[in-house]
């Protein structure tokens, strides 16, 4: 009687889009959303299901953060516990159908969130540990990072005339300047420790010298014409 052979299941690549607000990464998602064997998801848009075991998962966690905050953390708890179920989501084999998986808003974007935006303790060595425990689990998931980036005056002018309203619209250009630059440090904090913990590629891309489509073409692996290489760094 003959064995039976089981074929591996094919992994998807998986990338996270990252860049500062105004950056393009909304537009460089949606066109890559258009490729037939593209799946571009986000820690926002991950299956009730998982994020409910997600939030049992990082209890002891939350726990542990909360009673070195000494504060409720409700924002920063909601961000970690859908990071998490972003993580679950990504290793159902249904995703095995995908050639590429494109994460807005995954594990970069999160630690870099919780550096700026969070509760000061998420910048300094009262979360140093956790914070390589998450980057160790995230090194070993994601394949690429993938960097957008365009000049402070142009990041201002995209948030001050986008459809969909930035907290930062009125800002000066110092204060947008200011913002942006904080959050490249807190990228590059971000990736140093994935980094850290296995072959994460880095690749980046201006999208004030190439349109949402090209860059996307880039990522997808797909050929223009004419050709060009479209990374810059």
């Amino acid at each position: 009687m003959g064995s039976v052979v089981t074929m591996p299941v094919q992994r998807p690549r998986i990338i996270e889009l990252i860049g500062p607000a105004g950056a393009g990464k909304s537009e460089v998602a949606a066109c890559l959303a258009r490729v037939p064997d593209v799946l571009c998801t986000s820690m926002w848009f991950v299956p009730r299901t998982e994020l409910a075991w997600a939030a049992v998962c990082t209890i002891p966690s939350a726990l542990a953060l909360v009673r070195r905050a000494r504060t409720p953390l409700y924002r920063e708890l909601v961000h970690i516990a859908r990071l998490r179920a972003l993580l679950n989501f990504l290793d159902r084999e249904e995703l095995s159908r995908y050639r590429l998986v494109v994460v807005d808003e995954g594990p970069i974007y999160t630690l870099s969130w919780l550096r700026v935006i969070g509760h000061p303790m998420f910048a300094d060595s009262r979360t140093g540990s956790w914070r390589r425990y998450i980057a160790a689990l995230w090194a070993a998931e994601l394949d690429e990072i993938v960097q957008l980036d365009a000049p402070d005056a142009v990041l201002g002018q995209r948030l001050r005339t986008r459809a969909k309203r930035h907290a930062l619209a009125d800002a000066s250009h110092t204060a947008i300047t200011a913002f942006g630059m904080r959050y490249r440090s807190a990228f590059g904090a971000a990736i140093n420790d994935v980094q850290r913990h296995g072959r994460v590629g880095l690749r980046d891309f201006r999208t004030d010298h190439f349109s949402a489509a090209e860059i996307a073409d880039q990522i997808a692996g797909i050929k223009t014409a004419p050709e060009r290489e479209l990374a810059l760094g």
